[in-house]
């Protein structure tokens, strides 16, 4: 019975953790799409403050989102594990939406032309790394509150 409790407790962080890295690439792609992405720093050999500004309020927005989302999910994942149906069908449906705004933002990404292609894979992979790791600051985060309560 111990064996099924951490299986399901390591499936809630990795649907956390999965959650809240969605949430940020769909936000870097939302910022990247608009001009306000990581790269903006990466696209001059001596980037001024305006372009480094810009990509240090990207760096941030990225990394709330994915500490909110794996919050967030968490939370969500918790509160459905101690049976809370309301929260169960608020949350259905808040990640059906969280699913098309990414689908949404990558299909408008990808015709867009943002910027140099070395530059944009290096921030995309940037964002990633970013995301992964606050997603899973944002869901241990959760998973400390629930077990204080």
């Amino acid at each position: 019975m111990e064996t099924d409790r951490d299986t399901l407790r390591r499936l809630h962080y990795a649907a956390a953790v999965g959650c809240g890295l969605l949430a940020a690439l769909a936000v870097h792609i939302l910022l990247s799409v608009f001009g306000f992405g990581l790269s903006t720093a990466l696209r001059e050999l001596f980037p001024g403050a305006a372009a480094q500004f810009v990509s240090s309020l990207a760096w941030w927005a990225i990394g709330i989102a994915g500490f909110l989302a794996g919050w967030a999910a968490a939370a969500y994942l918790i509160a459905a594990t101690r049976e809370g149906e309301f929260i169960r069908r608020l949350a259905r449906r808040v990640l059906i939406g969280i699913v098309l705004a990414v689908c949404t933002a990558a299909g408008i990404l990808s015709k867009s032309s943002a910027g140099a292609p070395t530059s944009e894979v290096a921030a995309s992979l940037i964002a990633l790394i970013l995301g992964s790791l606050t997603a899973y600051c944002g869901a241990r985060f959760a998973y400390l509150n629930a077990e204080q309560i």
